[in-house]
């Protein structure tokens, strides 16, 4: 049985309304709309369906911890049981997923790079691609799918809003906010379209644009999913620092980044970063640490990415038991030592010694950490205005007297 897609590409195993289930599961992937998991239903009741089971386990570890990985384990099951009978499309998606499920994501990216040279029809697997491209901190994999979005769907609504990002963070900036301004055109609420011109915005400096541009964007997200939503408000927070207006970043923080779905980690990440930026300014965040802990330390054992580790570390040294701190950079020790990439032994752990050295008060030691690890730091994944925070830690730390020679002395 084949039924196809809204690209006319096969869906293997499912009936017509599956396929039509699939097919609002792929609207609401590429336009960040709250009802992925209709997609659920339909393997559920599709079990000889791979490219939905897929699919759905690819939801499920897209969580980002390691509930995810469990609760994928039953969509893996039937999508291995069937994916012999799959086009050779769909068969390439279940590798990636595969991969994927043994944390390899750089075959995960190989297998998606592969599919969407050959199948670029395959809008929902670009996307994919640029997940796990921008998790590996692959701005030229991010470009190459981006203009594989273009090219082939060029007019498509959230195309553009791909590409557009893509271009951001390979510095073409200019064309970036083209792309993005473009995307708005075709789909004015194109969410990531929005992201994408005010990441130009904020690597240009123009904060007082940026913040009306979110600002006039924003009545949009109201029926967008979690993620972009408090993304988008982290980005129009983020402008409110740069133009020193942090009670209007607080509440922001209040409104929109804390509170939705704070079991997930990247609710957590940009809680952790924005109350991270506040403090590096001086505000008084009174106790919005201890929910945002209380989920973090949740996450010690998962060290799926480096980036949101250095994020859960940094929660626990501020606010946590001292223990906790300690015992996480033990544990993310014995996961460097397991790296054949060098990004958890040679970036992570300097970075995150560095982290719990600058909240102990010994500045020395994290600028020795963190700043020779800046040049790479591209390689623990996040954009760059997120990284952005370990370059305003080491900033924080040369402000800083420097301990004289005799301060060592007996």
């Amino acid at each position: 049985m084949k039924s196809t897609d809204r690209f006319e590409l096969p869906v293997t195993g499912a009936d017509a309304g599956a396929a039509a289930t699939y097919d609002r599961y792929v609207g609401e992937f590429l336009s960040y709309g709250p009802d992925l998991r209709c997609l659920f239903d339909a393997a559920d009741e599709n079990p000889g369906a791979p490219l939905l089971n897929a699919h759905a386990a690819a939801l499920h570890m897209a969580f980002e911890a390691a509930e995810g990985w469990t609760a994928a384990a039953p969509y893996l099951e039937q999508m291995q049981k069937h994916e012999l009978d799959a086009s050779e499309r769909e068969r390439l998606f279940c590798a990636a997923v595969s991969a994927w499920r043994q944390r390899d994501f750089a075959r995960t990216l190989d297998a998606l790079d592969e599919l969407t040279v050959r199948w670029p029809a395959d809008l929902c697997a670009i996307k994919w691609g640029q997940y796990h491209a921008f998790n590996l901190g692959d701005a030229a994999a991010l470009l190459r799918f981006g203009e594989r979005a273009r090219i082939v769907h060029e007019n498509a609504p959230y195309a553009h809003g791909m590409t557009a990002f893509a271009l951001e963070q390979n510095h073409r900036l200019a064309e970036a906010e083209d792309e993005g301004l473009r995307a708005s055109e075709i789909a004015i609420d194109d969410a990531w379209a929005h992201h994408a011109v005010a990441h130009v915005m904020e690597t240009q400096g123009r904060a007082r644009e940026g913040a009306r541009w979110l600002d006039h964007c924003a009545h949009t997200w109201e029926h967008k999913g979690v993620f972009i939503r408090d993304h988008n408000f982290w980005h129009a927070a983020l402008f409110r620092l740069a133009l020193g207006q942090e009670t209007e970043a607080l509440s922001i923080f209040d409104n929109y980044l804390w509170g939705a779905w704070p079991e997930f980690p990247q609710e957590q990440i940009g809680a952790i970063s924005m109350l991270w930026r506040l403090e590096l300014r001086g505000v008084d965040v009174g106790e919005r640490w201890a929910p945002v802990v209380a989920e973090a330390r949740k996450r010690a054992g998962d060290h799926l990415f480096p980036f949101h580790d250095l994020h859960y570390l940094y929660s626990l040294a501020r606010a946590g038991a001292p223990q906790e701190a300690d015992a996480f950079l033990a544990s993310l020790k014995a996961r460097a030592q397991k790296d054949e990439t060098g990004v958890w032994g040679g970036v992570a752990l300097p970075v995150a010694e560095g982290l719990v050295a600058f909240l102990r008060d010994d500045h020395e030691t994290a600028l020795e950490k963190i700043a020779p690890a800046l040049p790479d730091l591209h390689r623990i994944g996040g954009s760059h205005a997120q990284r952005h925070i370990f370059v305003e830690t080491v900033e924080a730390c040369m402000k800083k007297p420097r301990r004289s020679a005799g301060a060592f002395e007996g």
